[in-house]
């Protein structure tokens, strides 16, 4: 048998021919057999068989065939139709020995895995490290933008995003006086909504530490530096190896996940979508404060008192409709 990191799934004659020391030039005869080696499975038929038949050799090109080795210990290579119909390789007791050369096999093909993937080992723990980075920057991004914003503004957006309510709307009353039938004066009055737009940006980076990135980060690297470089792996290492290396995918799936919410918190602050924040909370004191925020974020000076600034919205918007009020819509 090759090294047993060498054994990978076999696909052609070519990765065979790298994997055993197939004498081509023989052929094998029925009382020269001594045991299987492994089963193989091409994708074309380009293996030649060996066995020897009515005093010459059969060379039918097959995909389905067999390694096996004579009593001189050399290997030759036999089709599956002469393996089964000279050799009897359906015979329980071979079939048992090819099971217990399979399950050998399976632990060769399984430590050649995971030595491969631990090739990519400083690869991964550079991720690591990077995504890492990337969290604590998000973080500090997400923190300045919380800590700048009204606590009541940072929950109402919260909310919006777990109940998906991102329309800014107002309402407006509009009095319609008039008579009724019996000449006495009469009053409607109707309440009518008015949208500011829809809230852009919003997403899990508002409430960023229940997902636990940095947890789950940190966690994957003290793991991957735990395994051993030098040495072949124990059994037990090998499994606590391949354990962590499963785990691995877990660095793409938060590297995706930091990258859409940065680019969520990136839409969220520009200075239109930020604007919007001003209109979610019916306070008026909540709203200069909200004013205020949203300057020091776009990092522009405000032309006039926070307090003017909502109050000319609310103007705006009742001369607009000739409204009689105006309200938060509900």
């Amino acid at each position: 048998m090759p090294p047993s990191n060498s054994i990978v799934e076999i696909r052609s004659l070519t990765e065979l021919l790298s994997l055993y020391e197939i004498v081509l030039d023989g052929t094998l005869i029925k009382s020269e057999y001594r045991n299987p080696v492994r089963p193989y499975r091409l994708i074309q038929p380009e293996a030649s068989c060996q066995y020897q038949k009515n005093g010459k050799r059969c060379s039918q090109l097959h995909q389905h065939g067999f390694v096996v080795e004579r009593h001189d210990n050399s290997k030759v290579l036999i089709g599956n139709c002469c393996a089964l119909n000279h050799l009897g390789l359906d015979d329980e007791q071979v079939k048992g020995e090819f099971k217990r050369l399979t399950a050998t096999e399976r632990q060769n093909v399984r430590r050649h895995k995971v030595e491969t993937m631990l090739k990519q080992r400083e690869n991964l723990i550079g991720r690591v490290r990077a995504a890492n980075n990337g969290f604590r920057k998000l973080q500090s991004d997400v923190c300045m933008v919380l800590s700048t914003l009204p606590s009541q503004v940072g929950g109402a957006l919260l909310d919006r995003w777990k109940r998906n309510v991102l329309e800014v709307s107002w309402e407006y009353l509009l009095i319609r006086k008039g008579r009724d039938e019996k000449g006495r004066p009469h009053e409607e009055r109707t309440w009518y909504p008015h949208s500011f737009g829809k809230l852009r940006g919003l997403g899990q980076w508002l409430q960023l530490d229940q997902k636990l990135y940095q947890e789950t980060l940190l966690r994957l690297r003290r793991e991957l530096e735990a395994i051993p470089t030098t040495g072949r792996l124990s059994q037990a290492q090998l499994e606590q190896a391949e354990a962590t290396l499963n785990q691995a995918s877990k660095v793409t799936i938060v590297e995706a996940e930091l990258q859409k919410q940065e680019e969520l918190l990136t839409d969220f602050r520009k200075p239109a979508n930020l604007q919007l924040t001003i209109q979610i909370v019916s306070n008026q004191k909540v709203r200069a404060e909200t004013v205020q925020a949203v300057y020091r974020l776009i990092d522009e000076p405000c032309t006039t008192t926070p307090e003017r600034y909502v109050a000319n919205i609310d103007l705006a918007l009742k001369q607009k409709y000739s409204a009689g009020g105006i309200r938060i819509a509900s």
